[in-house]
């Protein structure tokens, strides 16, 4: 028989008043407090768990998309929406609408725009495969339509003047005449105010009006339109304002009638766009019902299941979604794995019925697409029928008892059940003689295992305990109970039957020993020894999974340690990393720095030297400009090797002597040492025409061949030494530096630009005691230095020069 698409839909949903049993009404009930419009809500209260597993996926990859914007982005732009849909069908028969179901239109259409708007930049897929960005994709944003109707309506019941260029006159009109009548009626005031009760202008019956005494109705001609209650205040329409007053009820007309004429224009416009805006109105509804489902899910901290159709349901620290997650114990359930029967055992308020309304409930809740509270990785099955008979259902009326009640239930759950059901039942045989409640209860279980359908049963009966044991795809489960406390842990084990515990609770609470030994030989031999290999099964397994619980802590706890020491080592490796780069960062920029300025200084030399022994000077030059760039090499090799700084080749003198003959590995330059070292570990090193401050630390002893170069003034390429960037900044710089500068000729501002390089200069030379010649001249130059040593922080003293030093013409300053 053939089926529409919407028929096997309907077919596939499930119904029932397992629903309600299962109190699936109240999970919907906080699924519509997180909807924002009206649209979402009523999807939310129709939300209809179904078996149909593709659409089920579906349902559950829009909650999975929706709850990823939230996290990323927060709650979508759903805010200020009415319901239109009345009034969007209304101007479809050409009514005219009223301002305010516009203004709810307008609001609609701006709701559009912005959730139309939203962001997909941190999409990493195609935006057409994100379900909730494929409906906001659909939207289709009526623009001008809500900017039409929000530049002529301000509000519930006033139209903006500037709606029509006629509505604007009209209104122009209006005020002019009510402006006029004023002034009219404010004359006649002044004029006579004897005649008025008070000296205001009120409005009867739309007209202006002035309060008159009766007594002095004559002296005010006009139109009396109303008396005061107490017969001692006449109002009366003034003849000079009658004809205007007139004029603005025939404009008062014109302005209504203009109005209805805009507002019919508007509803028109609606009505055309009839279709998009419903269309809209259905794709607004389906995003804020997505929204909710995944607000819902955060709310619960519920994770996505995997979905089967096999009936298999495996549950990971489950708990009732309806019990506050801070109070509720969570639960491990399993059933359809290795059996498709389900017995739980247990004492009362132990937890039995709360696991089995939990199974059912998060069955249900998966099935409508929503997450579920459990560890990732759960899994639940869907089912065509979900068949429930939890809780005491006897009814007076219909004279029932409790177990009738139950019978009748299970009669209509049994004529239903097929391999697809999920079969939940409470207290199983109860409510009749034991013997043959027992009986019964393993004789509807084993109706449903032949069935084929999945099947959890609640019960006392410990023949159901041995029937599970025996019966192949049945499987055993229990409610622990703490013995000591003598209270319920709330926990399930499965594979366990229940213990009844009742001696044991019964010594607990002071029962006389002789009773509770004469109450266990009652029992037979075999059902003691039962109870007591239960009993100690159930206590073995506590222990055990005490014991588990302990080894995954301290597991956790070791890999916790293990990814923070990890952590601390990368945190550590980048810290130095960053160190380091910056450190060669700074290097290089100052080696630039210094190797512009000491290119400016040596090409200065060279046209000094130019005239005299400028051969042997322009091999100097070279050698000291290649060793000042040999420290931005040293920073790239550093880059990819960091190494520790080698000590300076060579032998190192005890002791520097006036007129030795040394060698300088920095500069490359062997030469005889005319002064030094002074206080700061300078010397001055002559080598040719050149003279050069050096560091006495960097000198060494020349070689044989060094000293036979020196001699003979050979040339050759000069040679990289391996020494420190920042020792080959000082001594190159040191190279061409003299403690001494000369400012005279310069303008202030030329003055005080060269000493503030100059001062630079000597701080990386390490020359503490300088000497600045600026003239006496006007003291212009004299002052300005005085004043920009006295500012500068790498100045310790400054002084004007002395006898011998100078006088007044030199500032002798000492560096920091």
């Amino acid at each position: 028989m053939y089926t529409t698409f919407e028929e096997e839909a309907r077919r596939k949903l499930v119904r029932g008043r397992s629903l309600s049993i299962l109190e699936y009404d109240k999970i919907l009930d906080r699924l519509v407090n997180h909807a924002r419009t009206i649209y979402g809500r009523e999807l939310c209260y129709g939300l209809i768990p179904t078996s149909d597993l593709p659409l089920v996926s579906e349902w559950q990859q829009e909650t999975q998309d929706a709850l990823e914007y939230y996290i990323k982005e927060g709650a979508l732009p759903l805010g200020g929406v009415n319901d239109i849909r009345d009034a969007v069908r209304f101007s479809d028969t050409g009514a005219t609408l009223s301002m305010k179901h516009l203004l709810y239109i307008a609001q609609f259409l701006r709701a559009v725009d912005r959730l139309s708007k939203v962001s997909v930049d941190w999409l990493r897929t195609d935006p057409q495969d994100h379900l909730l960005f494929r409906d906001i994709r659909q939207l289709m944003p009526l623009e001008h339509l809500e900017k039409e109707i929000s530049m002529a309506i301000n509000g519930e019941n006033e139209m903006n003047d500037r709606a029509s260029n006629e509505l604007y006159n009209i209104r122009r009109q209006i005020r002019d005449a009510q402006s006029s009548i004023r002034e009219i009626l404010e004359r006649l005031i002044r004029k006579n105010p004897q005649a008025l009760q008070d000296q205001l202008v009120t409005m009867r019956d739309g007209r202006y009006c002035v309060p008159v005494k009766p007594e002095k109705k004559g002296e005010v001609p006009g139109v009396v339109h109303d008396t005061s209650a107490s017969g001692q205040t006449l109002f009366i329409e003034p003849m000079a304002v009658v004809e205007l007053n007139n004029k603005i009820r025939e404009w008062t007309a014109a302005e209504q009638e203009e109005i209805n004429r805009i507002l019919q224009i508007l509803s028109g416009k609606v009505a055309i766009c009839k279709d998009s805006i419903l269309a809209d109105i259905a794709l607004v509804g389906h995003i804020d019902f997505m929204q909710a489902k995944a607000l819902f899910a955060d709310e619960l901290s519920a994770t996505r299941p995997r979905m089967n159709d096999e009936g298999r349901i495996v549950l990971s620290r489950a708990r009732h979604p309806l019990i506050d997650k801070d109070r509720v114990v969570p639960i491990d359930f399993s059933v359809g794995t290795e059996y498709r029967t389900l017995v739980i055992t247990g004492p009362n308020t132990g937890g039995k019925t709360v696991s089995l309304k939990t199974c059912g409930l998060i069955s249900l809740m998966a099935m409508a697409g929503l997450f579920i509270p459990c560890k990732e990785e759960s899994e639940v099955s869907t089912f065509t029928k979900v068949l429930a008979d939890i809780g005491d259902e006897q009814s007076i009326e219909q004279s029932l008892s409790t177990f009738s009640a139950h019978m009748t239930n299970l009669v209509q759950i049994l004529k239903l059940t097929k391999p697809t059901t999920l079969v939940l039942v409470d207290e199983l045989g109860s409510g009749t003689d034991p013997t043959e409640g027992a009986a019964l209860a393993i004789a509807i279980l084993d109706e449903c295992r032949k069935k084929g359908a999945v099947t959890v049963a609640t019960t006392h009966y410990k023949e159901l305990k041995a029937y599970a044991v025996e019966q192949e795809g049945v499987e055993n489960a229990c409610c622990e109970f703490d013995t000591e406390t003598l209270s319920p842990t709330y926990r399930l084990m499965i594979g366990l039957p229940g213990v009844s515990n009742a001696f044991v609770i019964s010594r607990k609470l002071g029962l006389s020993p002789k009773i509770i030994e004469n109450a266990q030989s009652i029992l037979s031999e075999e059902s003691l020894k039962m109870e007591e290999l239960l009993s100690s099964a159930e206590r073995h397994n506590r222990e055990s999974e005490k014991l588990e619980k302990e080894i995954a802590e301290l597991r956790d706890e070791i890999q916790k340690q293990k990814e923070d020491l990890e952590n601390q080592r990368k945190s550590i490796e980048k810290e130095r990393k960053r160190v380091l780069a910056q450190a060669r960062e700074e290097k290089q920029e100052m080696l630039e720095e210094v190797l512009e300025k000491a290119d400016a200084i040596l090409d200065e030399i060279k046209e000094i030297q130019k005239m005299e022994n400028s051969h042997d000077a322009e091999r100097k030059i070279r050698a000291i400009r290649n060793n000042l760039r040999a420290g931005l090499s040293d920073i790239d090799a550093e880059r990819d090797d960091d190494e520790e700084v080698k000590e300076i080749p060579g032998e190192k003198p005890d002791k520097i002597r006036e007129g030795g003959l040394y060698y300088s590995p920095t500069l490359d330059v062997t030469g005889i040492v005319i002064k030094g070292p002074d206080r700061s570990g300078n010397c001055i090193l002559s080598s040719g025409a050149l003279k050069l401050t050096v560091a006495s630390d960097s000198l060494r002893y020349p070689k044989k061949e060094e000293v036979k170069k020196n001699a003979v003034r050979s040339r050759k390429e000069p040679r990289r030494a391996s020494t420190s960037s920042a020792d080959k900044i000082r001594l190159a710089k040191k190279s061409s530096m003299m403690p001494e500068i000369q400012l005279l000729g310069m303008t202030v501002d030329e003055a005080v630009h060269t000493l503030d390089r100059y001062l630079d200069d000597c701080v990386i030379s390490n020359i503490e005691n300088i000497r600045i010649v600026h003239g006496k001249g006007t003291g212009a130059l004299r002052s300005a230095v005085d004043q920009f040593l006295k500012k500068d922080k790498r100045v310790r003293s400054h002084r004007l020069g002395t006898f011998g030093e100078g006088e007044d013409g030199v500032t002798i300053a000492e560096l920091k």
